[in-house]
């Protein structure tokens, strides 16, 4: 083997110094990107994560406002036939307050037929 000169081992020493020097500040921004990779990693499971429960909660909603929705046509339907009922009781009311009407008029002519009946009476008895 060849035996190296001082001044080449001196290179060769410097260059082996800034070799590790090279391969430390390697090793560190290789262990910061690691770490930075699986911060990621976790932030992004942690973000899915929360959008599952998102979505979740969104659905959860979705039905709650099918159910109010159903709810409020069920009520709007009861209202709408509490007001026909209020209207069937007010016609049927007016009809039996016509046929109170036609009852009274009917009787107040029966007994007008009677006086003129007992008035012909009298005017025949001369």
């Amino acid at each position: 083997m060849r035996k190296l000169s001082v001044e080449q081992e001196y290179i060769a020493e410097i260059v082996k110094a800034e070799n590790i020097q090279a391969f430390t500040i390697f090793s560190q921004l290789t262990d910061k990107l690691i770490y930075e990779n699986k911060q990621s990693k976790d932030s992004i499971q942690l973000l899915n994560s929360q959008l599952k429960d998102l979505h979740k909660i969104i659905r959860q909603k979705d039905e709650e406002i099918k159910k109010l929705k159903l709810k409020q046509r069920n009520q709007e339907f009861i209202e709408k036939n509490k007001e026909i009922k209020k209207e069937s009781v007010k016609i049927v009311a007016n009809k039996v307050r016509q046929s109170e009407e036609k009852a009274q008029l009917k009787k107040t002519i029966e007994d007008l037929i009677r006086e003129i009946d007992v008035c012909v009476e009298l005017l025949n008895e001369d």
